[in-house]
């Protein structure tokens, strides 16, 4: 979905006179050169993530705070043109370039109200700014619906990780997200339901996305707990979640009967990501990578090759194949899982070369804190783990890990495409909780 913005323009016709043409009609304009500029959704305020401030010259601040609402702000200062300025500046250029005046009223006001903001300088024509403008949209965007989100719990976390948990009111209060009990019984019941069309239907799609190699009963429950994982999404209006399948209800139960990898990963792809052993921390980590990234590969870094400085970043069956889109996944039986009477699918494939931001949340005292760690995916490739599988490496090295653990990171996290720490770091801001880099 792209980021939904409210266009605010500010004007003040108080210099208008001294402009050398038609000043509204001018700025009008510039408006709808940023229209065609952004690759956004531009919507009503109502309906908008975010608020993009086209500050173009001196306006009273007071006048444009009421059209920002409580959403997230981006403000321009915006030039129509970069470059230097001519001997002939005069009173009228000071009037239609003076988005240095403007901006700074604006923003001390913001400032003053700790809202938070991003704000980018920069002309209009110069694709430098607009993807400043672009990232700082995402940013504010995401950090809106995250602050909105509803995340399910179905059932707690496994016995003694208090690392992946932490208490709902407590977070619910910091960020706004709420976290949503559902019993472990509920979606037995929603798997319980599910017609065999339904399943028939997902075995086709299932077959034309994969290769499949499982087949049999650990097929079918796998696709029967997809349908299953769906219809609770839809029910609680869920934007992610955090399932413990190690449950009677679930995995050790006769029906469901196996570990439903291949649910969480089928939905993670989809958009509403998944962890599991009840991890909380890692959905909301999860969340804001598919948000700002496309893409959330829930993992553990499972061991070092010291000769390299790559990390093997793995799972135990969940996935997320907009990390590789590319790559056609083999589905397979979930190893991991061996000795259990019946095994449930998984998808098994190896991530591309390229740069990745490892992202993590983290309870911090009574606050949070988000956790961005870039570094690269070296296309390196470990098939035998039997899950989706790839080389990381830190940016700073093995020092990277280090400083990761220091910073508050569990042992499980998001892994996204692309560069994103500045992006996490203005989430955090707009969220309202500490974000830092590593």
């Amino acid at each position: 979905m792209p980021p939904r913005v409210a266009l605010v323009e500010p004007y003040w016709d108080f210099w208008e006179r001294s402009a050398p043409f038609d000043l509204r009609a001018d700025r009008a304009a510039l408006g709808q050169e940023v229209r065609r500029a952004l690759d956004v959704e531009w919507v009503a305020p109502e309906e908008a993530d975010a608020v993009l401030v086209l500050q173009t010259m001196a306006t009273p601040p007071a006048w444009t705070l009421p059209e920002l609402g409580a959403l997230p702000v981006v403000v321009w200062a915006a030039h129509r043109r970069g470059g230097s300025l001519g001997d002939g500046f005069d009173h009228g250029a000071i009037t239609t370039e003076g988005a240095t005046v403007g901006a700074p009223m604006l923003t001390s006001l913001l400032v003053r109200a700790g809202r938070a903001f991003e704000i980018v300088l920069g002309g209009i024509d110069d694709p430098g700014a607009q993807a400043e403008v672009a990232a700082a949209l995402a940013a504010a965007c995401a950090a809106h619906r995250l602050g909105r989100a509803r995340i399910g719990r179905v059932g707690r976390p496994l016995d003694g990780y208090d690392c992946v948990d932490t208490d709902d009111a407590l977070l619910r209060r910091a960020t706004g997200i709420e976290l949503v009990a559902i019993e472990p019984a509920e979606l037995r019941e929603l798997y319980l339901a599910v017609g065999e069309d339904r399943v028939r239907d997902l075995e086709h799609d299932t077959r034309a996305a994969y290769d499949v190699e499982i087949e049999g009963d650990g097929l079918e429950r796998s696709l029967r707990a997809a349908c299953a994982l769906d219809d609770l999404v839809a029910r609680h209006r869920l934007a992610a979640g955090a399932l413990n399948c190690h449950v009677p209800e679930i995995r050790f139960g006769e029906e469901i009967g196996i570990t439903p990898c291949f649910a969480l990963g089928r939905s993670t792809t989809s958009g509403v990501p998944w962890t599991c052993v009840g991890d909380v921390l890692t959905a909301i980590a999860m969340l804001a990578g598919k948000l700002l990234g496309g893409a959330a590969q829930y993992h553990e870094l499972e061991a070092v090759d010291y000769d390299t400085g790559e990390l093997v970043l793995a799972s135990s069956g969940e996935f997320d194949l907009a990390l590789a889109p590319a790559v056609r996944p083999r589905l397979i039986a979930n190893d991991w899982f061996a000795g259990d009477p019946r095994r449930g699918a998984c998808a098994c494939f190896s991530t591309p070369a390229g740069p990745a931001t490892l992202i993590g949340f983290a309870q911090v005292g009574d606050c949070y804190r988000l956790i961005a760690a870039e570094g690269e995916l070296t296309g390196r490739a470990f098939p035998a783990t039997g899950t989706a599988n790839g080389g990381f490496r830190f940016a700073a090295g093995l020092g990277g890990w280090t400083a990761w653990c220091r910073a508050g990171a569990s042992h499980h996290s998001s892994a996204t495409p692309g560069a994103l720490g500045p992006r996490i770091e203005a989430l955090g801001r707009f969220l309202g909780v500490e974000a830092v880099s590593v």
